[in-house]
């Protein structure tokens, strides 16, 4: 950063890093598990903060790959009929090989004892199997010639070759998806060690402000599109712990209580308005007269220009504070990009710097800004977007009809692929 600069950061992505220097995750809780509808959705979409091992090895003898025949290979060398003696079916012991026959194998089935690979069926031909209890004639089959040339140890999956026992089955730090679940259930997992989800409080600002079931409002009036805004962007997430928005007026003191109160009682703490330069935009001030430290105020960026990035340090972790402008286009999108990323830190996600898919532009203005410049956009095909032009940061009913942003660098003026980042 240059001396003469007036912005503590160039890019929304340094600023980002700065803040995150000082965060860490949250702190760890043993969790019962197993595989009931209730017991997998507490733990689907939380954060493992220990790793998972297998018990056993996977699999955990040798099985086989495909639906055929368990054989030797010395059973190859016969010309006709070859009887099929016993069955190895999936759950079961498998027989035991003997010489008077081969054994029939279905896809999972543990491999006999002495058989060194599995003739597929279809390289076979096959005499039905006759229904008779006395004899228990499972039928026979003639090797085809491309059955004499399968190898040893063709089509048999072996013991551990997915995994050993003690090897780490899921790593720490990643989120409980589906796959997940199942590899937890697949290894006998009985309780998991999870990060306790992340709290966020949500604190709006501004007398315009009115809850959103209120009805003939004065044209000085707004309802409380960011508190709704927020709530959407972070409720669906079962690593976050967001709680009832709450607001205060543009008064110091008030407000100051409300952001001692959030402070106190969340890990993030999200604030929408205050954060500008005009005479009641106190919130700067009263995050300073509270200890926290602000990391950065002002970004070259659009919208959100005047956002705020602040710290407050406790005994055994920090609470992250950042000002969102009260627009709500900065507000929400401005919530997306910075305070997104932030959370999934402290929700323990080893990956939690952002990875954007790209999209490129059908069309481009020729309007450039020396800013960084975040643009709503809707998807027409994959990996393709159109620019939703809106008229400013209040517009909400052209945010609306985006699916994402796209964020550009200063004085970009090309189709792209610009990173993209969706609602």
């Amino acid at each position: 950063m240059s001396s003469n600069s007036k912005f503590a950061f160039q890019s929304p992505a340094e600023a980002i890093d700065a803040l995150a220097e000082s965060l860490t995750a949250t702190a760890k809780e043993n969790v019962p598990f197993s595989s009931d509808a209730a017991a997998l959705r507490r733990v689907l979409g939380r954060v493992l903060a220990t790793p998972i091992t297998a018990d056993r090895d996977s699999p955990a003898a040798d099985v086989s790959a495909m639906d055929g025949y368990a054989i030797r290979e010395s059973d190859l060398a016969e010309t006709g009929e070859v009887a099929v003696v016993a069955e190895s079916v999936p759950g079961a012991a498998p027989p035991i090989w003997n010489e008077s026959g081969i054994i029939r194998i279905f896809t999972g089935a543990i491999i006999p004892e002495g058989c060194d690979r599995v003739i597929q069926r279809e390289h076979t031909d096959e005499s039905p199997t006759i229904s008779d209890a006395a004899t228990a004639n499972l039928g026979t089959v003639r090797w085809r010639d491309i059955a004499r040339t399968i190898p040893a140890g063709a089509n048999i999956r072996r013991q551990g070759e997915n995994l050993s026992e003690g090897s780490v089955a899921v790593p720490s730090g990643l989120e409980l998806t589906s796959p997940r679940l199942a590899a937890l259930t697949n290894f006998g997992v009985q309780e998991c060690c999870l990060h306790r989800p992340v709290r966020v409080g949500i604190l709006t600002t501004g007398d315009e402000l009115e809850g959103a079931d209120a009805q003939d409002l004065p044209p000085w009036k707004i309802r409380n599109s960011n508190a709704s805004a927020l709530l959407g962007l972070l409720a669906d997430r079962p690593f976050i712990d967001v709680g009832e928005p709450s607001h205060a007026v543009d008064e110091p003191e008030t407000l100051r209580a409300a952001v001692e109160q959030a402070i106190s009682r969340n890990d993030v703490v999200l604030m929408t308005g205050g954060v500008s330069m005009g005479d009641y935009d106190y919130v700067p001030r009263i995050l300073r007269e509270v200890g926290a430290e602000i990391v950065f105020h002002k970004l070259p960026l659009r919208p959100g220009k005047p956002i705020l990035g602040a710290v407050q340090s406790g005994d055994t972790a920090s609470t992250l504070i950042l000002g969102l402008p009260g627009n709500p286009v900065s507000a929400t999108m401005g919530a997306r990009r910075f305070a997104m990323p932030l959370i999934q830190k402290m929700a323990g996600i080893q990956d939690w710097q952002e990875r954007a898919s790209h999209v490129t532009l059908r069309e481009l203005g020729p309007k450039t800004l020396p800013l960084h410049w975040m643009r709503g956009v809707r998807l027409v095909e994959p990996g393709v977007a159109e620019l939703v032009i809106g008229q400013g940061s209040g517009d909400l009913a052209s945010l609306a009809l985006t699916d994402g942003f796209i964020e550009m660098p200063p004085q970009a003026n090309h189709a792209g692929p610009w990173p993209f980042f969706a609602w």
